[in-house]
C-alpha cells in the first residue's frame, strides 16, 4: 500500500508536467524521471507483489493472465478514444489570464488532461481502500512453505511438526476467505470442481472456522483459503531494536537495506530472472517501436486521418482477449514450452511490415506480434512471481525489472532510427504537428494553412488543368527527402531474434534441475533435447543433485 501511494504521488507530478508543461525541460523531467519512477514503483507494488500475495501457485498463471488482459483493456480503450478525439475534437486555446493553464490544447493534450484526472482519482482509491493482505491455500502452497514443512518433519514427530508448520505458514490472525460468489452458484457453474458436501463436512468447517452459521455458509465455497495481514520481514531476529530507533538510526536502516540486497542476490532465482530480463530486452524493443516509431510512420506517410491508435489497439485488444484463454489452456504446462515459441513468433513479426511498409503491413505486424506476446509475456510474469522468495518480493521484482534501466536508451535509439528511416517534413506542418493541408485565398494569394496557423507554404499545381493542392502527407511535401522505412523494420527483426537465441543458451539454467558441476547448470551440455529446446522442447534430463534433493 505504501509503495503504491508513493508511486501514484510521483506519477501525478509527471502527468501534471506532461499535461500542462509548455517547454522541453518539463517534458524531459516528466518522461525521463517522474513518469518512469512512478510507473515502475506502481508495477512492482501492485501488479506483481500484490498478485503474488493474493494468489496460490495453481491460480497464479491465470491471475497474471487476467491482470495482463485488464491492463491491455485500459490501453486499448485509450487508443480508441485518442483516435476518436483526433478526428472529431478541435483544438481550443486558453488565454494568458489562465496563468500556467494557458495555451493551445490539441486533442492529444486534451486526452492527457483527462488521464491526469484519472491518476488523481486512482491515488485517492489506493489511499482510502487499498489493504495489505496475503492469501494462502493449505492444499496449494508455495515451494518455500513445502520445503519448510519437509525440514521440520525430518527433525521430529509428525504430529507436533504438523502443528508447528501450520503455525509458521498460517498466522494466528488468519481468517477464512469470504467468496464474492455464493457456493450454490459455484456448484451450478462448476459441478465437478465443487461437489456437494455432507452435513458432517459442513459441521466440521463450522467448528474449525470459529464463525457463526451465516458466515460459514459463505465460507463453505472456499474451504481452504485463508487471508491474513501481510507480514513484512522477520521482526524478531533481524532488528533487535525498538521501532523508533530502527527508523531513526540511519546506520541501521542502511544495514537493513544492504542485507536485503545481499539476501536477494545470493538466491539463484534472482539470477534466473536477471538473465531472462536482460536477454528479452531486444524483443521488447518492439513495444517501444510500436509506441514511438509506428505512429509517426503512419501519420507522416498516410496523413492525420489514418486511425493510428486504433491500429495500435490491435495488439492491446488481442492482449485483452487471448491471455486468459491461453492461460486456461496451458495450465500445468511447463513454462518455457510456452515461452520459447512465443518469443520466436514475436521476434519474427516485423518481417510483415518490412515486406509491406503500409497500413495493411502494420496491421499484420500488430496481429502476429500479439500472438507471440500473449504466449510468453504473461507466462514470464507468472514464472517470475513463483520464483520470488517469501517476504522479499519487492526487492526481487525490482531486480527482475532491471532491464527497465535500458528503457530511456531504447527510447533514444528508436528516436534516432525514426529520424533516419522515417524523416519528418517540418516545412509542411505547423508547430503543433498539423499538416498545412487547407487551401486558403488571402488577398488573392493562394496559401496552404493548417487548422491553427498559416505555414508560409504555397500550393503546387500538378498540371495545367488541375487545381493547386496542399500536402496532406510528407509524401506530398515538395521539400521532403524520401527514405526507405523497410530497412528499419528488417533491423528490428534481426535485433529481436537475439532474444530467443539468448534465452535458449541459458535455458537449462532458467529451467533449473541441474547443479554447477553438471555442465555449468547444463548450459555447456549438448544433446538432441538441448537443441530442440530452441523451440521449447522440455529437457527431461535430471542431474544427481536433483535426485538427492528429491
Amino acid at each position: 500500500r505504501k509503495v503504491s501511494v508513493l508511486a501514484l504521488s510521483i506519477a501525478m507530478i509527471g502527468r501534471t508536467l506532461v499535461a500542462f508543461g509548455r517547454n522541453r525541460m518539463s517534458l524531459f523531467f516528466a518522461l525521463y524521471f517522474f513518469s518512469p519512477c512512478g510507473d515502475s514503483l506502481l508495477a512492482i507494488g501492485i501488479y506483481r507483489v500484490a498478485l503474488k500475495k493474493l494468489t496460490t501457485p495453481l491460480t497464479r498463471p491465470l491471475a497474471f493472465a487476467v491482470s495482463y488482459a485488464a491492463w491491455n483493456l485500459s490501453s486499448a480503450l485509450a487508443d480508441v478514444v485518442v483516435d476518436k478525439m483526433r478526428n472529431s475534437v478541435s483544438d481550443f486555446e486558453l488565454d494568458e489570464s489562465y496563468g500556467w493553464l494557458s495555451g493551445v490544447y490539441t486533442p492529444i493534450r486534451q486526452f492527457i488532461v483527462v488521464t491526469w484526472v484519472f491518476v488523481i482519482i486512482t491515488f485517492f482509491i489506493a489511499f482510502c481502500f487499498l489493504r495489505d493482505e496475503t492469501v494462502i491455500d493449505l492444499d496449494d502452497i508455495d515451494d518455500y512453505d513445502t520445503s519448510s514443512q519437509t525440514c521440520q518433519e525430518n527433525r521430529g514427530g509428525a504430529d507436533n511438526n504438523d502443528a508447528r508448520w501450520m503455525n509458521s505458514v498460517v498466522p494466528h490472525d488468519a481468517t477464512p476467505s469470504i467468496p464474492m460468489i455464493s457456493r450454490r452458484i459455484l456448484k451450478k457453474w462448476f459441478p465437478t470442481q465443487f461437489p456437494s458436501s455432507t452435513d458432517d463436512e459442513f459441521n466440521e468447517q463450522l467448528r474449525n472456522s470459529g464463525l457463526d452459521a451465516d458466515a460459514t455458509i459463505k465460507l463453505a465455497s472456499l474451504p481452504n483459503y485463508k487471508v491474513y495481514k501481510t507480514i513484512y520481514g522477520d521482526d524478531s531476529a533481524v532488528y533487535n531494536v525498538s521501532l523508533d530507533r530502527r527508523f531513526g538510526n540511519l546506520c541501521i536502516w542502511v544495514s537493513k537495506f544492504l542485507k536485503q540486497i545481499v539476501t536477494v542476490l545470493v538466491h539463484q532465482n534472482t539470477w534466473k530472472v536477471l538473465i531472462f530480463g536482460f536477454a528479452s530486452f531486444t524483443v521488447v524493443m518492439q513495444w517501444t517501436a510500436s509506441e514511438i516509431v509506428l505512429p509517426p510512420f503512419l501519420e507522416r506517410r498516410y496523413g492525420e486521418s489514418i486511425p493510428i491508435y486504433t491500429i495500435q489497439s490491435i495488439n492491446l485488444f488481442g492482449c485483452l482477449i487471448m491471455p486468459p484463454i491461453v492461460g486456461a489452456l496451458t495450465t500445468g504446462t511447463e513454462d518455457f514450452q510456452i515461452v520459447m515459441p512465443g518469443l520466436w513468433i514475436m521476434a519474427c513479426s516485423p518481417i510483415f511490415i518490412a515486406l509491406l511498409p503500409n497500413v495493411f503491413g502494420a496491421c499484420v505486424w500488430q496481429l502476429v506480434l500479439t500472438i507471440g506476446e500473449v504466449l510468453w509475456s504473461p507466462r514470464q510474469d507468472s514464472w517470475t512471481a513463483s520464483l520470488a522468495p517469501i517476504g522479499m518480493e519487492g526487492f526481487f521484482f525490482a531486480f527482475g525489472s532491471s532491464r527497465e534501466l535500458f528503457g530511456p536508451l531504447g527510447d533514444v535509439v528508436m528516436g534516432a532510427m525514426n529520424e533516419k528511416y522515417n524523416t519528418n517534413c517540418l516545412d509542411c506542418r505547423d508547430q503543433y504537428g498539423h499538416f498545412c493541408q487547407n487551401l486558403s485565398n488571402s488577398n488573392g494569394t493562394l496559401q496552404c494553412v493548417s487548422v491553427q496557423e498559416s505555414c508560409g507554404l504555397f500550393p503546387t499545381a500538378l498540371g495545367d488543368d488541375t487545381v493547386p493542392t496542399c500536402p496532406t502527407t510528407c509524401l506530398e511535401c515538395p521539400t521532403w527527402e524520401p527514405t526507405d522505412p523497410s530497412a528499419f523494420w528488417y533491423l528490428l527483426m534481426l535485433f529481436s531474434i537475439l532474444t530467443p537465441l539468448s534465452v535458449w543458451v541459458f535455458l537449462p539454467f532458467l529451467r533449473g534441475g541441474r547443479d554447477r558441476n553438471d555442465g555449468c547448470y547444463g548450459v555447456f551440455r549438448m544433446s538432441k533435447r538441448r537443441l530442440l529446446g530452441i523451440c521449447g522442447a522440455k529437457d527431461d534430463a535430471r542431474s544427481s543433485y536433483d535426485h538427492v534433493r528429491a
